[in-house]
């Protein structure tokens, strides 16, 4: 029987139009249990992350369905490599999604610019379902271009619509409050788990740049990004953020940080390496980076 690629085309878009009412259903449930079985609920945080959600889809969706549209199957179009559609392509697009998905993570923590687009994420004090929405409305494509590699070496675009879409359903399910799902230990090794997302969301000094992967861990095992959450107690939020924000100082603070710091050093290459360099370096010191201070909580 010869691979179907319109099956997945109609898969593809059942997926699209329950996702909305997916979001919803888990919102309520996990509202509905804060509220009346804890009775404990992040009202400002929550209105917070669905405005910017709001504002996120508003400001993307053109572009998106632009590339969606035009630039994915143009770049298929031009692909260096003509590769027989199957199962192999499918689960080898997972694959390459997965890596894609962990590297430019990966960047987003490690990069001082892209950190500040990234760390809007990371602002959040309470974990619930809302924080999924709560991104950068400055970050339109920035790293999503490298995904573009995927139908340029020759895997059907369809593919990563598909797994694309599906993180979005996985992300909004990890990002649940840790009192109503807790740890998954049987799926731990073949999916990302609230509970290893969480721990991604810390502050605490042990979790910090920690389980990048959003819809499989992989990655995080090979390259050994992963942690449970075994040392202490989680703690969200950012080494700078402890408390609740608004909705602009969220988006802007540390925009404001990074360009204290550039004005602050004489040294053209030093403004410029400001950019790139990891968060918390400063000319001639690695001290508040990640990496030494969990050098130094290690020593403690």
């Amino acid at each position: 029987m010869p691979f179907d690629i319109l099956k997945f085309e109609t898969f593809l878009q059942v997926l699209k139009n329950i996702l909305p009412y997916f979001f919803i259903g888990l919102l309520i449930i996990e509202t509905s249990y804060l509220l009346f079985s804890l009775k404990k609920y992040s009202k400002k945080e929550t209105f917070v992350n669905l405005i910017t959600g709001a504002v996120c889809i508003l400001a993307q969706l053109g572009l998106k369905l632009f590339f969606f549209a035009n630039i994915y199957p143009s770049v298929y179009q031009h692909r260096l490599f003509d590769l027989p559609l199957g199962w192999y392509q499918f689960f080898s697009t997972l694959v390459l999604y997965a890596f894609f998905q962990w590297f430019i993570h990966v960047i987003e923590h490690k990069v001082r610019f892209f950190w500040c687009l990234h760390e809007v994420h990371h602002s959040s004090t309470h974990m619930n379902i809302t924080t999924g929405l709560r991104n950068s409305i400055f970050d339109l494509i920035s790293l999503e271009m490298l995904y573009l590699l995927i139908p340029f070496f020759g895997f059907h675009y369809i593919f990563y619509f598909l797994f694309y879409t599906l993180n979005k359903f996985w992300a909004s399910f990890i990002h649940i409050n840790e009192k109503i799902v807790g740890q998954i230990p049987a799926l731990k090794y073949l999916l990302v788990t609230p509970a290893g997302h969480h721990v991604h969301h810390a502050r605490n000094i042990p979790y910090l740049d920690k389980n990048y992967g959003e819809l499989v861990p992989w990655f995080d095992f090979l390259f050994k990004t992963y942690a449970s959450e075994r040392v202490e107690p989680i703690q969200y939020g950012t080494l700078k953020i402890t408390k609740e924000i608004g909705f602009w100082e969220a988006q802007l603070h540390e925009f404001k940080h990074l360009w204290r710091d550039i004005q602050a050093t004489p040294k053209p290459i030093n403004k410029l390496l400001y950019l790139f360099m990891p968060p918390g370096w400063h000319p001639g010191s690695f001290a508040k980076t990640t990496k030494q201070l969990q050098l130094e909580y290690q020593k403690d």
